[in-house]
């Protein structure tokens, strides 16, 4: 991964923070780098700052489009690419290059373009929410 996410990382744990969900670092979830069940995150700890914040922004993304009743109307597939499509979508967003990660990690839960315009709506909003709670505007005296 390439790019400075200085400042948007601490931003980001706020953000999460502020919606009442718990943030871990633990190294039993390997090889997993982050898990979110239920209003907790626990990332695998000791990852570089990039992956981090990617993997973060996965999980929120989890924690805020997957909760509830649409956990039980999608799939696995569906809920993997929708979280995956908002963190890349973040990440390009402040900078960060992922290269193919994103794509590969939706390929290998068989997501394709389709899936993509289906939950393009949901992407674009839980994207457009995160993105706007980690700009300098709304924690300004963060790093």
């Amino acid at each position: 991964m390439q790019g400075d996410v200085s400042g948007y990382r601490e931003r980001l744990v706020k953000f999460v923070e502020s919606q009442g969900i718990t943030l871990n670092y633990s190294d039993q979830i390997a090889p997993a780098k982050g898990l979110s069940h239920g209003g907790k995150i626990t990332l695998l700890s000791r990852t570089q700052p990039g992956e981090e914040f990617s993997t973060l922004a996965h999980e929120i993304a989890h924690e805020m489009l997957h909760r509830g009743d649409r956990r039980t109307l999608t799939t696995k597939q569906v809920r993997e690419t929708e979280a995956e499509a908002v963190a890349f979508v973040v990440c390009q967003s402040i900078g960060l290059d992922t290269g193919s990660s994103s794509a590969d990690y939706i390929q290998i839960w068989h997501g394709d373009a389709n899936l993509l315009r289906e939950s393009l709506e949901a992407v674009q909003q839980t994207a457009a929410i995160i993105l706007g709670a980690i700009s300098p505007e709304v924690w300004p005296a963060l790093p």
